[in-house]
């Protein structure tokens, strides 16, 4: 096999590795964690059970890689540089915009709550996946940089990230999930005031 074929091939299995994680996300969601099995998967992404294999080892491996893949994206439009020359409402608006992606879209919404109840169910999973992410990490090093400068007080930078983002999900997140987005219409003013709350607490006023 030459180095073309071998690049095609390559593209081909990368197409085909997506294909079965897309549609792997539509029966996750519409049968339930325990429920889908990997036949199923392999019958809706138009493949062959033993293909679906050939790319992930097991249902949980594939679960896994599904929610790497959902973070990752969330991850990849966090502002996790502290910008000294903007003002920290806007730069924490973009955090909360951020975290707003895993809820802000159907199918994305629909993950979000099959996550939440896998979670629920079944304990040892969920603190097993969630070991693996740091959730908060950007934000921690954004508040400890906005300390150094002066702009913000806090003894714990990690405290005080689960505390913002607590501010969003509970004023945003959790209701968005359990009444299928209805909430989500007009949040510029929520945010502005969980912002106005968080720099009532930590802000210096510089």
């Amino acid at each position: 096999m030459n180095s073309q074929q071998k690049e095609r091939k390559k593209r081909d299995t990368s197409k085909k590795h997506k294909l079965i994680m897309e549609k792997a996300v539509e029966v996750f969601i519409s049968k339930g964690y325990d429920s889908a099995s990997m036949d199923g998967i392999a019958e809706t992404a138009g493949v062959s059970k033993r293909t679906v294999y050939n790319h992930f080892q097991s249902k949980e491996n594939l679960f896994q890689e599904i929610i790497a893949a959902f973070l990752a994206d969330r991850d990849r439009i966090k502002p996790m540089d502290y910008a000294k020359n903007r003002p920290l409402e806007e730069q924490l608006l973009s955090f909360a915009r951020a975290e707003l992606y895993l809820i802000d879209d159907p199918l994305r919404r629909g993950l979000s709550r099959l996550l939440t109840s896998v979670f629920l169910m079944d304990s040892e999973l969920g603190n097993a996946t969630r070991g693996q992410y740091s959730p908060h990490a950007g934000l921690i090093r954004w508040i400890e940089a906005a300390r150094d400068e002066g702009r913000l007080s806090c003894d714990s930078p990690a405290l005080a990230a689960r505390i913002f983002y607590g501010l969003v999900e509970g004023c945003i997140t959790w209701g968005a999930m359990m009444s299928d987005g209805k909430n989500l219409q007009g949040l510029d003013p929520l945010l502005d005031e969980i912002i106005a709350v968080f720099l009532s607490r930590y802000g210096t006023g510089s």
